[in-house]
């Protein structure tokens, strides 16, 4: 086969939307209006861990009867595998390059036109976030449109991560407090938008699957039986970091590796079960059937693929690829697209559902077409970038999708080291290298680099306090 020529279809042919079963929401005529907002986003979880994405084992029961009755974006990529990057994307539609923000423990230069003023602007809405992670410490948040921002449930200084849990605890007082309760014992408090009530925008940022890996012993166990090696039940940090050494990947046995997934597995099973409860709590307070809900991962995780463990450094398709489930007011029955979409595209998806003007032309695409089971229009690739480092020589990295293809390009020191390949199957995760300087889609890569070298981001200083914060947390340049 000619890969090139393979690639060159890839590119000019993307798929469209799959014919998944047709869906009335509640409202399709017409935009949704002012109605309450939850978005939730998940911290390093990996699509393909997830039961509604093919994963074998009991995961996820709650996301996955959740993306029943939503619908359901099955090839989702993100713009940087970095937290506090990619988040920035997801809350204002802007890439990497146009928010400026490259890498974690960086402050915004300036306000960023979020989501969040949008719906303020427009609504009135009143606005707040929890965090679970000092990576997304209210003050990097603090030009976002957010009327109230919380680490976890009132979590000391010192601490640099909180359990799902106490997200949840904080966020039920904040809708508390805006008279979003229970009237009385089994009584549900109104739950629509009235004029001595406007809506309510919040936003809950869970961190459990990220390092280190410790889940409760009981749920451990429902994933790691029959382990006998020598790992503990507990894998931190500087661990997990360490892999990517040669060495220390080379020590592990196929038992190890399967281990240290199962540990991520019973990781992500404890958030599960945390955000069963936050639904159900919803829906006893009469707010469920009439909200819109969207649950979107900022970035996932590799186990080994390739030699690589964690993510940031390389755009391996375990690290780049993320869920992204959203359920209409009222929707009842879910849809499925497979067409490729990036988490850039919540922003205008958001401002076309809700009838906001919009006076930014944003990069990314609104895929309301597809909510209403319509093909979306094609995409020629989608590009991630890899975080910046700003140590010189300048090191990059870009990938672009195409297809079931994909280019990548990582320039250190020594070089660029540039790869051609399928996404998945035998010889995939970038373990395939097709690539040679005369194909042309090499083109695609060099304009690529090129772009990103003529918008090199400004070198914000990260303070020595936030830079043990972050070397904590497995962030190190």
């Amino acid at each position: 086969m000619n890969w090139a020529w393979g690639l060159g279809v890839a590119i000019l042919v993307v798929q469209g939307c799959a014919a998944p079963q047709r869906v009335e929401p509640a409202e399709t005529s017409e935009s949704l209006g002012a109605i309450n907002f939850l978005l939730i986003t998940l911290d390093t979880l990996r699509a393909d861990h997830l039961g509604s994405y093919g994963y074998a084992r009991p995961t996820s029961p709650a996301l996955d009867a959740l993306a029943h009755e939503a619908t359901r974006f099955a090839d989702v990529t993100c713009s940087m595998p970095t937290t506090l990057p990619s988040h920035l994307t997801i809350l204002t539609g802007l890439t990497p390059r146009e928010h400026g923000v490259r890498r974690n423990g960086e402050l915004p230069g300036g306000e960023l036109h979020s989501i969040f003023h949008r719906l303020k602007d427009r609504f009135g809405a009143r606005t707040a976030a929890v965090t679970a992670a000092r990576v997304l410490d209210p003050k990097y948040l603090g030009g976002l449109g957010l009327d109230e921002l919380f680490f976890g449930d009132d979590a000391a200084p010192k601490v640099r991560q909180v359990a799902a849990s106490e997200v949840v605890r904080r966020g039920l007082r904040w809708l508390d407090d805006l008279g979003f309760g229970m009237h009385s014992e089994g009584e549900e408090g109104a739950a629509g938008v009235s004029a001595s009530r406007p809506p309510f925008a919040l936003w809950l940022h869970f961190f459990d699957t990220h390092e280190p890996y410790d889940p409760e012993p009981a749920v451990a166990r429902r994933f790691t039986g029959g382990y006998s090696g020598s790992l503990g039940t507990e894998l931190s940090v500087d661990f997990l970091v360490g892999l990517n050494d040669s060495a220390a990947d080379g020590s592990l046995g196929a038992a190890d590796r399967r281990y240290i997934a199962d540990l991520y597995d019973a990781e992500i099973a404890e958030l599960d079960r945390v955000l069963g409860d936050l639904f159900t709590e919803l829906r006893r307070r009469g707010l469920w059937d009439d909200l819109l809900v969207v649950v979107i991962g900022d970035h996932g995780q590799a186990h080994g693929e390739d030699g690589f463990w964690g993510h940031g450094e390389r755009l391996l398709e375990p690290v780049i690829r993320v869920p992204f489930v959203l359920k209409e007011p009222g929707q009842r029955t879910g849809r499925v697209v497979e067409s490729p979409v990036e988490t850039l595209d919540l922003v205008p998806t958001l401002v076309e559902l809700l009838g906001i003007e919009e006076s930014l032309k944003l990069r990314g695409r609104s895929l309301v077409p597809a909510l209403r089971g319509e093909e979306l229009e094609a995409r020629a690739y989608r590009v991630v970038e890899r975080r910046f480092y700003p140590k010189e020589p300048l090191r990059q990295g870009v990938a672009l999708q195409a297809g079931g293809w994909k280019l990548v390009a990582y320039h250190e020191a020594e070089g660029t080291d540039y790869r051609l390949g399928r996404r998945e199957g035998e010889g995939g995760l970038d373990g395939e290298d097709f690539f040679n300087r005369t194909v042309p889609e090499a083109r695609l890569l060099a304009e690529a680099l090129a772009d990103l070298r003529g918008q090199r981001p400004r070198d914000s200083p990260v303070d020595a306090g936030d830079r043990e914060l972050l070397r904590a947390l497995g962030y190190v340049d």
